[in-house]
């Protein structure tokens, strides 16, 4: 029987192919008349510094011809009477240049690099465009072309390192599931705009993106409403150019291995550690010298087994391939967009199925201009990803590796039984290799429609444009679930010192059970409806305007959700902009949050913004140097959303189980009857924004950049106030109005580019700099005495105690303050009396360290005759960090920096099997420093010559070859520091090395 979610699959299909036909059947193609009626146009082409660029491709929609700049950046080319140029070259856009009446505007065309904007251009910010000198907000745009050139088939990676105030972090590293997050100054993306329609759990790669905007502050996300708030990523795809015909297919390969993978102990020096750690805790050794030996010989394999997971399950290489094809085009009525990519991998374990992922992506755009009345936008497509893993997560199973030692236990006690223990209750080959295993289908689409309509006719400069779209996912799970026969195993020792299998505890009868059985069915929709009223009129050289009326709704509805989210936007922006250099901004905004009352819904919000052209101005008319040059601020204040709560009574009733309601973890009886809380004393919390900036270009545009000073004030936000209320059961605390907070700091980037020769090159630098502070908190505050452990004001910080070494003998342990942590004995951690009241205790935590608050990105890009090569990298610059690898262990796997511990050294103290609250816990002896830098992707590429490929009708040919996470520069070989976990209790992150080639006819 068919489904909904079949229906909306053999919907999406059907579209899609009806898009496709239309693409392939619309009349683009003109006959090309004979040369003798063809007229010769020429014409330089230069870039906006004034070098004139070589190898440059042009391509004549009507007369088919071609041509390439020569050594002087010109070209000759037969055209039709009223013909289109498409004009491309590798690091800059492309050029649409129009033939009238046989003749070329202009004799000298001017292409722009990847990555600068135009003061006039229309750059995209919430729910509308602006031109960029009219833009009061931080904005910065990087083309999907420059994202090309990481090696990585996920858009939100290819990011990383890009912009000022955007940082990229690594989500689940695991091949099958691999995912990344980005932020924006300090807080974590708002929402992800596709097209303009929300889509949050979309995969995008970067073949199918035209831009990225990213919009940081309220001069350009304000209209987004509570979404917007902590920034948003504007993500356009690409549409067909009139007069462009071109079939792009790339193809990439490459194999990946683990960036690090932990350093720990075999099994006879694990053996050997940990009877010295239980003579450190009074306990007699376990470990016999015959063991010890037994585990290093590998006699007795059975009994004392000595495990290297790391080579018997990673010893491999995850392989991946992805191929996409684009076809775009179109004439001055119809441009079409289509983009198809294939992209497959697998794990890095190397026993059983493994892990295997495949997913096909589809993205569609058709543009239709109906004479001068307005356009149609059409959008179409989705993906497909089948997954097949182990039941046990890439993560677990990391995470097993890390904990369990070496002679935790044997894989097998013979051929058909696997072995388990009470402490030691994973076995990884059972697990990976003989257990349950996931079949996962995750299919989405999406599907949206724009109209926008030219009302001039009604009143000049009047536009509406409206869009309507959807975004569906649905994730389908089942699992095979095989139990494999297992049991602990009994020894005897026989007379010969070896021992023997005599019996079998706790032993599980397994089960082949080979068929598919559901586990999970999710199913997420997003519905977005915007409309936008906008009045342009220039007046006159003096006064423009620019006027807009929103209103927009996104209702998300799905499984995962404990009841529907509706966000509503209703809100009014003017932009005017006085003497060509000074513009004024004022936005209002209704943003209601559903669970409030009826009067917090009624609220409007605001934002204020100025912008001054400094350019423009007589004093600086002479600065030839100085291309652009724009002041601009912004203040305002807007809703900021909340986590799920219910407002109602018997929202659950169960018979059998308590219903979950209110705040997290609060219980009712079976018949959930109980109301926690009401949300009329609730007001909305807010976010106020105050960004101040400068935007410039300069000698030529050649140096392009921007410097921002942003304040980020969060309160009123709506809390359970654990500590306000500890008398009450936690499980009733009302919800609240509480806790302000700030967060400060700085952003820019400056780039340069310059040509000398046949070398073209751009670098670019971008950092940001940010400081938390806290004035209202619902945490404890101390009395007078220990304000130092307060967390009000700059709570950015790092508490803990002075360590001033290890104690070396019970002498040291007499002579000290005594340390309220328990038993204190030789070997044990050393501190600072900090209030001198002869007490070592929690009053003594002061501020010992900070964590890093500069994030920083690095790029280069170049190009030398027909090669190219991309280099970028981020990391973190200063600031420190509580390195709890080592803590206590106990009977856990050991790293071999563990074999440094007192009394070999005191750079660790004293191994132990016991709860130690002396040693672990924070304080300056486990402060690490946390700067590093991650080399996130180097490529390199080679074109085939222009002059070579016009005569073989292929307008682009090129090889490359890259390499991602090739190595990490820090304080610390023990960490991959930009997710300090991966490789220990998480999957870790993938180096990868890639081969590819892409051909464009």
């Amino acid at each position: 029987m068919l489904t909904i979610n079949d229906f909306t699959m053999i919907k999406t299909k059907i579209l899609y192919l009806i898009l496709a036909g239309l693409f392939f059947v619309l009349p683009f193609q003109v006959n090309a008349q004979e040369e003798s009626d063809l007229s010769m146009v020429s014409a330089t082409i230069s870039n906006r510094t004034g070098y004139v660029l070589k190898e440059v491709h042009i391509q004549a929609f009507n007369s088919k011809n071609r041509a390439v700049t020569n050594e002087d950046g010109s070209f000759s080319i037969r055209v039709e009477n009223e013909d289109i140029l498409i004009i491309s070259h590798l690091g800059y856009e492309k050029a649409v240049v129009y033939v009238k009446e046989g003749n070329l505007e202009s004799d000298t065309i001017v292409l722009k690099q990847w990555g600068t904007i135009e003061p006039q251009e229309d750059t995209n910010i919430a729910l509308g465009s602006l031109p960029f000198e009219r833009i009061t907000g931080s904005v910065e745009r990087i083309t999907g072309e420059e994202l090309n050139d990481f090696p990585t088939p996920f858009v939100r990676e290819a990011l990383a390192g890009r912009l000022s105030g955007l940082t990229t972090s690594y989500g689940d590293a695991s091949t099958v599931t691999e995912s990344f997050g980005n932020g924006i100054r300090g807080q974590e993306v708002g929402q992800l705009y596709v097209d303009g329609v929300p889509a949050v759990d979309i995969v995008l790669t970067p073949a199918e993106v035209d831009d990225v905007i990213v919009a940081k502050d309220y001069g350009s996300t304000f209209m987004f409403g509570t979404l917007g708030a902590p920034g948003a990523l504007i993500v356009n795809t690409k549409r067909g150019l009139p007069g462009e015909r071109l079939f792009r297919i790339t193809s990439n390969t490459g194999v990946r291995t683990p960036a690090f993978l932990p350093s720990t102990m075999n099994a006879q020096d694990y053996a050997r550690n940990y009877n010295i750690a239980l003579s450190n805790d009074g306990f007699s050794p376990i470990y016999t010298q015959n063991d010890i030996n037994d585990y290093a010989t590998g006699n007795n394999p059975v009994r004392n087994p000595n495990n290297n997971y790391y080579e018997d399950f990673v010893n491999g290489i995850s392989t991946y391939s992805h191929v996409t094809g684009d076809f775009s085009g179109g004439n001055e009525k119809v441009q079409y967009f289509s983009h198809l990519g294939y992209y497959t991998t697998n794990g890095i374990e190397t026993v059983g199925e493994g892990r295997k992922s495949s997913r096909i992506r589809l993205n569609n755009n058709v543009q239709i201009q109906f004479g001068d009345a307005g356009v149609v936008n059409l959008g179409v497509g989705g993906s497909f990803n089948k997954r097949n893993e182990p039941k046990l997560s890439a993560n677990d199973a990391f995470n097993t590796m890390y904990n369990y030692p070496a002679n935790a236990l044997p894989y097998k006690v013979n051929d058909t039984i696997f072995t388990s223990s009470r402490e030691f209750s994973r076995n990884l080959l059972v697990d990976l290799a003989h257990s349950s295993i996931i079949e996962d289908i995750r299919r989405d689409a999406f599907a949206r429609v724009g109209l926008d309509l030219n009302l001039d006719k009604v009143t000049k400069g009047l536009t509406l444009k409206t869009l309507v779209g959807m975004y569906v996912l649905n994730v389908l799970t089942d699992v095979i679930e095989p139990t494999p026969h297992t049991a602990e195993p009994i020894f005897t020792l026989e007379n010969d010192g070896t021992y023997r299998v005599s019996g079998l505890r706790n032993f599980i009868n397994g089960e082949d059970r080979f068929q598919f059985k559901k586990l999970a069915d999710r199913v997420d929709r997003t519905q977005f409806i915007n409309a936008n009223l906008s009045y342009v009129r220039n007046f006159n050289d003096n006064h423009k305007v620019i006027a807009d009326l929103f209103f927009n709704n996104q209702k998300l509805t799905g499984s995962t959700l404990a009841q529907n989210v509706i966000f509503r936007n209703i809100g009014a922006r003017v932009n005017y902009m006085f003497n060509q250099k000074y513009v004024l901004e004022g936005k209002l905004l209704n943003a209601p949050i559903r669970q409030l009352s009826k009067d917090e819904k009624k609220k409007v919000n605001y934002d204020a913004g100025l912008a001054w052209l400094l350019h423009k101005e007589s004093f600086l008319k002479n600065a030839s140097w100085l291309n652009f040059l724009k002041l601009r601020g912004n203040f305002g204040v807007q809703s900021r959303p909340v986590s799920q709560f219910f407002i109602s009574e018997n929202l659950y009733k169960r018979t059998n189980a308590g219903g979950n309601f209110g705040v997290d973890g609060g219980q009712t009886g079976s018949t959930g009857t109980n109301r926690i809380f009401t949300a009329s004393n609730l007001i909305t919390p807010k976010q106020e924004y105050l960004s101040i900036g400068l935007d410039f270009q300069m000698f030529k545009s050649k140096i392009n950049g921007q410097l921002n000073y942003f304040n980020i004030r969060n309160y009123d936000q709506i809390i359970s106030p654990g500590n306000l209320f500890a008398f009450l059961p936690t499980a009733y605390l009302p919800l609240i109005n509480y806790e302000d907070s700030r967060f400060r700091g700085i952003d820019g980037n400056i780039s340069y580019s310059n040509k000398i020769g046949n070398l073209s090159y751009k670098i670019g630098v971008n950092a940001t700099y940010g400081v938390n502070y806290t004035t209202l908190s619902n945490d404890t505050t101390y009395p007078i005495g220990e304000e130092q452990r307060n967390v009000i004001g700059n709570n950015e910080v790092i508490r803990g105690l002075k360590a001033i070494g290890i104690f070396q003998n019970e002498a040291e342990i007499a002579s000290a303050p005594t340390q309220l942590f328990g038993d204190v004995k030789p070997g044990d951690i050393r501190y600072l009396d900090f209030n001198n009241d002869g007490l070592i205790d929690e009053k003594d935590y002061h501020e010992i360290g900070t964590p890093s608050r500069v994030d920083f990105g690095l790029n280069y890009m170049m190009q030398y005759k027909n090669w190219s090569m991309g280099i970028h990298a981020d990391g973190k610059v200063g600031g420190s960090y509580i390195e709890q690898l080592n803590w206590n262990r106990k009977a856990n796997d050991y790293t071999n920096e563990l074999a440094n511990s007192w009394p070999v050294s005191n750079s660790l103290p004293r191994l132990t099997t016991l709860t130690n609250t002396n040693n672990y816990r924070n304080s300056s002896f486990w402060l690490k420093k946390a700067g590093y830098l991650n080399l996130r992707s180097i490529m390199v590429a080679y074109s085939l010559p222009q002059a070579l490929l016009k005569d073989l009708g292929v307008k682009e040919f090129s090889l490359s070859a890259s390499t991602k996470n090739p190595f990490v520069i820090s304080y610390s070989d023990q960490r991959f520091m930009p997710s300090r976990n991966k490789g220990y209790s998480q999957h870790p992150v993938l180096r990868t090395f890639e081969l590819g080639v892409q051909v464009s006819f």
